[in-house]
C-alpha cells in the first residue's frame, strides 16, 4: 500500500521573528527532535540540505531510491516528496532554511559553478533514474563542514547579541565551501559542465552570446547543450540568457535614473526597441511603466 505524503510547514522548525534557519540531527531510528519525519513520506515549503555524517542508508526522492553513505551532501527543495527508506545505521544533519536568506547573496553565489550544480541543477533532475549524487566530502572536508554546523548550533543555543548575523555568516561560508567542493568535476561530468556555463552566463550576460559559444564553453555539441539545458531548467539557453538580462534591467530600472536605452545596452540588448518588446512580453508592461509603478524611493 502506497504511503500517504504529508506536508510539513516551516513553522515546525523556524522560530518566529528569528532568522529562518534550523539544524536537526538524526541518529538512526531514534527520535532526536520533535517533528522528526525522517521515515515518513513528506514534502515541505522550505529547502533542506542533507549531510550524511555516518553510516549508510537509502533515501527515496520523488519515488526513486538512492543509496547514500557518509560524506554525501545533497539538496531537497520545497515540494519534493522524500523520506528515508532505510536509516537504521545512519547519522544525518539536516540543515533547514528558507531560500530568502540568500536574496542578498544570490548574484555572487550564481557565479560559482558548484552552486548551480548542488543547489539548483541536482534538485531539479532527481526524478531521473539515471541521476547520481555528485558531492561526497572527504573526511577532512566533512570535519570542516561539521565545525560550521556546530558553530551555528552554539549561536542558536546561547543567543548572544549578533547571533543572527553570526548564523548567516556561517551559512554563507558553508554554501560557498560546498559549492567549491565539487572541485574538478566541472570539467568531467556533463551536468557539471552545464553548471559551469550557468555561472559564466550569470557573470557575463551583457556579452555577445550565441549557441555556438555556449556549446564551446560547456564542451558540448549544440544539440547536446539544447537537450541538457531544456531538461535542467525547461528553457533554451537563449531564453535563459534573455531572462538574466531582463532581471538585471528590472534592477536598474528600480534603482537608477539611467535612460531606458542605456539600460538596454548595458544589459546586452543592442536594440532598445527589441528590449522593450521582450520586456513587455515578459512583464506585461513597458520598461517605463515598470519604473513608474515601482518608483525609486
Amino acid at each position: 500500500m502506497k504511503k500517504k505524503i504529508i506536508q510539513i510547514p516551516g513553522e515546525f522548525y523556524f522560530q518566529e521573528g528569528f532568522v529562518p534557519v534550523a539544524i536537526r540531527r538524526v541518529r538512526g531510528t531514534v527520535l532526536t527532535h520533535p517533528h522528526d519525519y525522517t521515515g515518513v513520506p513528506h514534502w515541505h515549503d522550505f529547502s533542506e540540505l542533507v549531510i550524511i555524517t555516518s553510516g549508510s542508508g537509502v533515501q527515496n526522492i520523488n519515488g526513486t531510491s538512492y543509496p547514500v553513505s557518509v560524506g554525501d551532501v545533497f539538496m531537497i527543495t520545497g515540494k519534493t516528496a522524500h523520506f528515508f527508506e532505510d536509516y537504521q545505521n545512519l547519522e544525518v544533519v539536516n540543515f533547514i532554511f528558507s531560500d530568502k536568506i540568500f536574496s542578498n547573496m544570490q548574484e555572487y553565489l550564481n557565479r560559482i559553478p558548484g552552486y548551480h550544480l548542488i543547489f539548483r541543477l541536482e534538485p531539479e533532475l532527481r526524478n531521473r533514474r539515471e541521476f547520481h549524487n555528485t558531492l561526497t566530502l572527504s573526511a577532512h572536508a566533512l570535519s570542516y563542514v561539521l565545525g560550521l554546523i556546530r558553530k551555528m548550533e552554539l549561536e542558536f543555543e546561547f543567543r548572544k547579541p549578533g547571533c543572527e548575523a553570526a548564523i548567516l555568516s556561517a551559512v554563507y561560508e558553508l554554501t560557498v565551501f560546498l559549492s567549491r567542493s565539487t572541485g574538478n568535476s566541472t570539467e568531467k561530468q556533463p551536468l557539471s559542465r552545464l553548471a559551469g556555463l550557468f555561472s559564466l552566463l550569470e557573470a557575463s550576460f551583457q556579452e555577445d552570446w550565441d549557441l555556438q559559444r555556449m556549446a564551446k564553453c560547456s564542451s558540448m555539441s549544440v544539440n547536446t547543450l539544447l537537450r541538457a539545458f531544456q531538461a535542467a531548467v525547461n528553457q533554451t539557453p537563449l531564453q535563459y540568457l534573455t531572462t538574466l538580462r531582463l532581471n538585471a534591467a528590472c534592477s536598474l530600472l528600480k534603482n537608477t535614473d539611467q535612460q531606458v536605452a542605456e539600460i538596454a545596452f548595458s544589459c546586452g540588448f543592442h536594440d532598445s526597441n527589441y528590449f522593450t518588446k521582450r520586456f513587455r512580453s515578459r512583464f506585461r508592461m513597458s520598461p517605463t511603466e515598470f519604473r513608474t509603478g515601482n518608483g525609486n524611493a
